[in-house]
């Protein structure tokens, strides 16, 4: 006769204090981006004062405070929150997939393809727009990502995050010399490159922000398909323990 023992369950009041403190690190985490998108609107070469920011916002008149405001710094911020997200979910995402809280794009060579795409993009086929760029970044961005993925699932033990992560490594080095390779024999391409991969708020209007949203949705929703299945994997030590 088999006899099932049934695992414990969680203290009740340890998860509700786990609870409470993820609220209050998320309450705290908007109000700092509330105040980080008003100073956003406020500070400038010019500083205005707050009523005048939301007078802007909420009631534009057309004057200068309202031309700065609608015209300047809204598609500005509106770009470096879109930005931001997009490096915030890459992070957690690749956190998730190889176990580690250090990870970034560059530990599986994703920035590393993304750049050999651009660079292939701006020396080969004269792209010389953000239309363009895209993507190329994206296709090397993908088929970097694939192939670690190829050559890690042939080692012995499998594709497992230490794996990735070295293959990753070694991948972002190869595709980095590549790179600056074609870089230093193309000054041309050598200047693009630096626009791209520096980047900047400065000057972007709203066009800039509009082409780059449709990309942040998808990738946001790609993520939340995938988060049930990287919950499982981060829960894999602790299960088999």
């Amino acid at each position: 006769m088999t006899t099932l023992v049934s695992r414990p369950a969680l203290a009740g009041p340890r998860t509700s204090a786990r609870g409470g403190r993820r609220l209050a690190v998320t309450l705290a985490a908007a109000l700092v981006l509330l105040l980080t998108v008003l100073a956003s609107f406020a500070l400038g070469s010019r500083s205005l004062p707050v009523d005048q920011v939301w007078h802007a916002i909420v009631a534009p008149d057309g004057g200068e405070a309202s031309t700065i405001v609608r015209e300047l710094r809204l598609p500005r911020t509106a770009l470096g929150l879109a930005v931001g997200v997009a490096l915030a979910v890459a992070g957690v995402l690749l956190q998730a997939l190889t176990r580690n809280p250090l990870a970034e794009p560059r530990i599986l060579g994703i920035s590393a393809g993304a750049s050999f795409g651009v660079v292939l993009a701006i020396s080969v086929f004269g792209v010389g727009t953000l239309a363009g760029y895209v993507w190329f970044g994206i296709g090397g961005a993908v088929l970097a990502g694939l192939l670690v993925f190829a050559v890690a699932a042939r080692a012995r033990e499998g594709a497992s995050p230490v794996t990735l992560a070295l293959v990753g490594a070694a991948l972002d080095a190869s595709l980095a010399s590549v790179v600056y390779a074609l870089l230093s024999i193309d000054a041309r391409t050598f200047e693009e490159y630096r626009f791209w991969v520096v980047g900047g708020l400065t000057g972007r209007d709203v066009s800039v922000a509009v082409q780059v949203l449709p990309f942040v949705l998808a990738g946001l929703v790609l993520a939340a398909l995938v988060a049930r299945g990287l919950d499982a994997l981060a829960l894999g030590d602790d299960v088999e323990s």
